[in-house]
């Protein structure tokens, strides 16, 4: 007489009926492949700026010279806002505060030589 013994991956539901699940996975699969990442606009641009003969890594002259006249603002949706706390404040606009604040870090990163 010869005895059958269900595998484990058998199961039986109600009188005489067999259902027969599908085996799991031995190994866990590969993961998938990471992405490559997209450099921001200022990133690429900081790259592109790089040169062999420079002494600096910015524009000084470039920098120091700008202002609302000579430097548009493409999209106003996409200014970091949320670096004001108050929003425009009592400067009129975001616009105007984003250059109050720049020419705030200027000084005052210009100001640290003046200390040192």
């Amino acid at each position: 007489m010869s005895r059958q013994t269900p595998s484990p991956h058998t199961q039986f539901s109600g009188v005489g009926q067999m259902n027969v699940r599908p085996a799991e996975p031995m190994f866990v699969s590969v993961p998938p492949r990471p992405q490559r990442l997209l450099h921001s606009e200022a990133y690429i641009k900081y790259i592109e700026g790089l040169q062999a003969d420079s002494k600096y890594i910015s524009n000084w002259d470039k920098q120091l010279r700008a202002n609302t006249e000579n430097t548009p603002v493409p999209d106003q949706s996409r200014l970091p806002t949320h670096w004001l706390g108050n929003g425009a404040g009592n400067h009129g606009s975001v616009v105007n505060a984003l250059w109050m604040l720049r020419d705030f870090m200027m000084k005052d990163a210009l100001g640290i030589n003046k200390t040192i």
